[in-house]
C-alpha cells in the first residue's frame, strides 16, 4: 500500500469490454482493492460481466465515434453523478471522449494507457496535441512506446513509464499432464504455445510458416484464443501440413494450466507494447521466442529469451530451432525470465506507480 494512500473514485471507460491483455490490465486495477472503481463500456464483453461480479457499478456508454460530444456529455454527467477524481482511458477513441467531457465537466482527471505500438497520422497528431492541454497523464507501459508516443505528438512531460506487471505467485507452474493429455500430445514430445487472438497483426501465419520448415523436428502446437481469423488459420495449418501437430484450444479460462504445458511460447504480434502474455510465460520460467515488433524487445533479448525480425519465417525458424535443440539454452533462458519478472515486472509496482498517477504523482 502506498504511504498516504487515499482511495480516489476510478472511472475505467473502454470501448469494448472484451477478454484480451487490455481488459486484463484494467481488471487487475479494478480488484486490487485499492480505489472505489466504476466501469464503462460500449461493446458488451466478458469483462462487463466480472465487473458485475465484483460488485461494480456498470453503465453503458455508446462511443460510436472519437470526437462524439453526445459520448462526451454523458460520460461528464456519469463523472459528476459518481463523483470520479480520475477517468483512465485505453485507447484513443475513449480518452478523446474522455478530454472531451472536460469541456462539461473539469473535475476528473484524465489517464490514458497506450497498448498498442502504432504511428498515428498527421490529424490524430494534431488533435494529440491540442487536446493534451486536458490531459492529465499518460502512461507508456514500454520504453520504445514512450518515444511513440512523443512522436504521436503527446507532451514528453504528460509520459509517466509504467511496465505491465503479473503475480508471479499466481503463475506458478502446474504438473501439465492435463492439457497435454486433453490435446494429445505424446510423451517427450515438446509443446509450443501461442495465445493470441486470431486478428490482424498477431502473426499466426508466420509462425506457421517457420514451424512447416521445422518438420524433422518433434514439436506440437498449441494456440489458445479466438478470433475471426481462426478459420482461416485452421486452413493454413492445413495446406502446411500441420494440421497432425496444431491444436487450436480457443479461448481459455485456464491459461495457467495451458501454459504449464509448454517448453517453449512464442508471441509473434507486431504491435503490442507489453503483452501480458509474455510477462505471465516470464514468470513461470517458460523459454520465448518473441518477435522484435511493437515493445517485445524491451521485454525479452539475450539473457531471458529469444528474438526474431518481426515478419520473418525464416528468422522465427531458427529461434525455434536452437530453444528445440539446446536443452541449456532452454534452462537459462527459463531462469532468466522469472528472475526478470520478479525485478521488472511485478504486479506490485505496477500498482504502486499508476495510483501515484491517480493520487496527481503526490
Amino acid at each position: 500500500m502506498l504511504r498516504g494512500f487515499a482511495f480516489v473514485n476510478v472511472l475505467y471507460l473502454i470501448h469494448h469490454a472484451g477478454q484480451g491483455g487490455t481488459e486484463r490490465y484494467v481488471r487487475d486495477l479494478m480488484e486490487s482493492g485499492r480505489v472505489t472503481p466504476v466501469f464503462a463500456y460500449t461493446q458488451d464483453g466478458l469483462l462487463r460481466k466480472r465487473a458485475e461480479a465484483l460488485g461494480i457499478p456498470v453503465f453503458r456508454v455508446p462511443m460510436p465515434r472519437r470526437y462524439g460530444l453526445r459520448a462526451a456529455r454523458a460520460v461528464a454527467g456519469l463523472c459528476r453523478d459518481r463523483q470520479i477524481d480520475v477517468i483512465h482511458t485505453q485507447f484513443l477513441r475513449e480518452n478523446t471522449i474522455a478530454l472531451l467531457s472536460r469541456l462539461f465537466y473539469r473535475k476528473p482527471r484524465v489517464v490514458y494507457t497506450n497498448h498498442l505500438f502504432f504511428p498515428n497520422g498527421f490529424v490524430t497528431r494534431l488533435s494529440n496535441r491540442v487536446l493534451s492541454r486536458l490531459q492529465h497523464a499518460v502512461i507508456a507501459v514500454c520504453g520504445p512506446a514512450r518515444v511513440q508516443l512523443i512522436r504521436n505528438g503527446i507532451p514528453a512531460r504528460l509520459i509517466r513509464l509504467i511496465h505491465n506487471g503479473v503475480d508471479p505467485a499466481a503463475w506458478a507452474r502446474l504438473p501439465n499432464g492435463a492439457v497435454r493429455q486433453e490435446t494429445g500430445v505424446p510423451d517427450g514430445v515438446p509443446v509450443i504455445l501461442y495465445a493470441a487472438r486470431f486478428v490482424e497483426g498477431k502473426g499466426h501465419a508466420c509462425l506457421l510458416e517457420a514451424l512447416a520448415g521445422l518438420k524433422e523436428l518433434p514439436f506440437h502446437l498449441l494456440l489458445a484464443g479466438d478470433g475471426e481469423l481462426r478459420a482461416e488459420t485452421e486452413k493454413l495449418a492445413g495446406r502446411l501440413g500441420l494440421s497432425d501437430r496444431t491444436s487450436f484450444l480457443g479461448f481459455r479460462e485456464d491459461m495457467r494450466a495451458v501454459l504449464s504445458a509448454a517448453a517453449i511460447c512464442v508471441n509473434a504480434a507486431s504491435t503490442e507494447a507489453c503483452s501480458y502474455n509474455i510477462l505471465e510465460a516470464m514468470a513461470m520460467g517458460v523459454p520465448q521466442v518473441v518477435s522484435d515488433g511493437g515493445g517485445n524487445a524491451d521485454l525479452i533479448g539475450g539473457e531471458n529469451g529469444l528474438t526474431y525480425r518481426d515478419g520473418d519465417p525464416e528468422a522465427l525458424a531458427d529461434a525455434l530451432r536452437r530453444l528445440l535443440t539446446d536443452g541449456d539454452l532452454r534452462e537459462k533462458c527459463a531462469k532468466n525470465a522469472k528472475e526478470t519478472a520478479n525485478r521488472r515486472f511485478h504486479i506490485r509496482d505496477m500498482l504502486d506507480a499508476t495510483y501515484s498517477v491517480y493520487q496527481g504523482d503526490k
